[in-house]
This record gives structure tokens, sequence and C-alpha cells, in this order.
């Protein structure tokens, strides 16, 4: 009979990796370590092959470790995190690069364009609510592999909405819950890569 294997020492794959780069990315952001501490505990996340070693550089930031393994959560929303609010008239709405994922996102566009890209994001919450409202205009939703995208209800008049994100996700990484509307626009979901 084999000993259980002690999950400090399993093996961390490199969405575990990105994952811890992305928290002390958002941590050195919000100004709980310095930047002397982000490139220690970066090289040793970007290094790391067992999952005790990200639980060692993590374990003082406010995150959800469970058996030694980053987990996300969906904690209630803070009290100041507001959603993100995402309004094209006529004109483009971009939400790209580096950026900081709440867990509410409303998009809407009348004749104009919106853009959001999450393939570079920094995204603390297990599950994300999008809602659009897309008028005459175009929205693109960009989404790294190993996310999962659920549509939960879209009306569509002669418009039309497309999902291509539709693998089935990894475990532990955000869930994306889409939900709206397009009237004569076009929505597409797809990949970002």
């Amino acid at each position: 009979m084999t000993d259980a294997i002690d999950p400090a020492n399993l093996r961390v794959s490199n969405a575990e990796r990105e994952q811890a780069a992305a928290i002390l990315q958002d941590a050195l952001d919000q100004g709980m370590i310095t930047i002397d501490e982000y490139g220690e505990r970066s090289a040793i996340a970007a290094a790391a092959r067992v999952r005790g070693e990200l639980t060692v550089i993590l374990a003082d930031l406010p995150t959800a470790l469970h058996n030694g393994t980053v987990a996300l959560t969906s904690p209630a929303p803070l009290e100041d995190e507001r959603p993100l609010e995402l309004n094209a008239g006529m004109g483009n709405v971009n939400q790209v690069g580096r950026w900081t994922v709440p867990s509410q996102i409303n998009a809407r566009c009348s004749m104009g364009n919106v853009k959001i890209d999450f393939s570079d994001a920094v995204c603390r919450h297990r599950d994300v609510r999008l809602h659009v409202e897309c008028g005459w205009g175009n929205m693109k939703v960009l989404v790294p592999r190993g996310w999962t995208v659920v549509v939960e209800g879209m009306s569509v008049g002669t418009g039309r909405f497309n999902n291509k994100a539709t693998s089935p996700g990894d475990p532990g990484r955000p869930v994306l819950h889409v939900e709206g509307s397009v009237t004569a626009g076009d929505i597409k979901i797809r990949y970002g890569d």
C-alpha cells in the first residue's frame, strides 16, 4: 500500500503558475507588497514545481488557499467594489491590456463598438457576471483558454450573437456568466489567442 502524497508536494501546472503571478501583480498594484518582494516572489512562482512553493509566497496575501493550492473564490462583492460600466453611444470603448476584473460588468453599445479583452486581465473571482446590451453596434469579448463561458440568457432581434468559446474550462479558472440582449447589432465571444 502506498503512502498518501502530501498536497504541498503535488506538481503545479502552468495555469497555477500564471494565476499566482496574476495574484502577485494585483498585490503589487494594491500596495500590499513592494516591487522587490514582487520580483522575488514572481521568480519563485515562475520556477515553482510543487504547490508548497506557491503556498509560501502567497500565504500572507488575501487569497483563498485550499489544500495548499491557489483557489479562486467568489466572495460577496466588496462594499466598495462597483460594477464596471462600459457604455459606447456612437463611439468605441475598449477594456484591454492589464486590468483588474470586478465580479460584475455591464456593457452597452447603441451604434458604437465595445471590446472586452480578458487575456491579460487579473481575475481573482471564480464567477464573473457580464450583462450586455447591444443595439446597432458591435461587441467583442475575448477570454483566455481555460475559462468557462456560460450563456445564461440572450435575447436576439435581427442581430447576431455568436459564442465560439465553448470548450470545457479548466477547474479553478474563472467562469464568465453572460446574459443580455442584441437588437440589430453583433456580439461575438471567442478565445483571445
